[in-house]
């Protein structure tokens, strides 16, 4: 097999003319040069160089050798170069696989921000929320919502969502009070993702005990805006996040139910294939994302009310 190392110290030592000139430009030991050139002989099965005590000299095979083999060595060498170079500042196309339901709203504002600072990288994001093989897919990386899967990609975990269950006046009205979060069971209910399958609520109570509410679904969509729209149109009740619930909530057209019950939050990551070699564009967007998401974080919890909060969800989703 073909040792590039061993064609590129054969070349210095004919350029040099000498396995010591070479060892020294190289800082390399005289006798590795000379171990080197010697495997390269064996490899191919050829005499390249005449050696004496004095000086060495091409064979004729070794000639050709030489002459074939120079340029393209300088050409590998300079490709080289430009890759490293170029390691120096992002570049090129990200392709980012986001699910529906963390692709809209308040993402668009990060992946504009992003590409303002660094014009040179492309992005292109495929939303879907069937599981996503980067690899076979070619994706520099993904972000995931809720449990990982079993996998060998690296993972970082980013954010929690922090959702909002809702239904319209018009649906509550007919319902009559509501006593309990136990009381969801019963209802027509809209599911924002992909599947016919039952759902579990997660609620939370500072002072009671938790309560997990099983319900069936009546409307499933993978778009997120859809599903809004039919919580708001009284189709039934249903999970929202916080950036997209705000508007309508400020605006009476969705009521958020249950306030001192939380929903169980699901963590956010950020997924990609190996650490080893990671382009800088991909580095670069991984720590924009967390510093992002960090100062949001931090600027929206010094708002003292939920009213405050949800207007402050709602600007930043439509900051572009």
């Amino acid at each position: 097999m073909l040792d590039l190392n061993q064609l590129a110290v054969f070349i210095r030592v004919v350029d040099e003319g000498s396995f010591t000139a070479a060892g020294k430009a190289l800082n390399v030991p005289k006798s590795r040069i000379s171990r080197m050139v010697a495997d390269l002989e064996s490899n191919l099965g050829a005499r390249l160089l005449q050696r004496s005590t004095r000086q060495i000299s091409l064979t004729q095979v070794g000639g050709d050798y030489y002459n074939n083999c120079k340029h393209l060595v300088s050409e590998i060498m300079d490709v080289h170069t430009v890759i490293a170079d170029r390691q120096d500042h992002p570049h090129g196309v990200l392709r980012i696989s986001v699910p529906m339901l963390i692709g809209s709203g308040i993402f668009g504002r990060f992946v504009t921000r992003f590409q303002k600072i660094y014009p040179e990288v492309r992005i292109e994001i495929a939303h879907t929320d069937h599981q996503v093989n980067l690899i076979e897919e070619k994706f520099d990386l993904g972000l995931v919502l809720g449990k990982l899967p079993e996998s060998s990609l690296v993972a970082r975990t980013i954010a929690e969502t922090e959702s909002v269950i809702c239904a319209s006046p018009e649906y509550l009205a007919k319902l009559g009070a509501l006593s309990s979060p136990a009381d969801l069971a019963h209802l027509d209910v809209v599911k924002i993702g992909e599947g016919m399958l039952d759902e579990t609520y997660e609620f939370f109570h500072e002072t009671e005990e938790n309560i997990s509410v099983k319900v069936k679904p009546n409307i499933v969509t993978n778009h997120i805006a859809a599903g809004v729209n039919c919580i708001v149109q009284g189709a039934g009740i249903g999970v929202v996040p916080m950036f997209m619930a705000g508007e309508y909530i400020l605006s009476g057209s969705m009521i958020p139910l249950f306030p001192a019950w939380k929903l169980k939050p699901e963590p956010i990551s950020v997924v990609y294939p190996s650490r080893q070699y990671l382009s800088l564009k991909v580095r670069k967007f991984i720590d924009f994302l967390v510093d992002e998401v960090e100062y949001l974080k931090a600027a929206i919890e010094q708002l003292p009310t939920p009213e405050e909060q949800l207007a402050a969800y709602k600007k930043l989703a439509e900051e572009k």
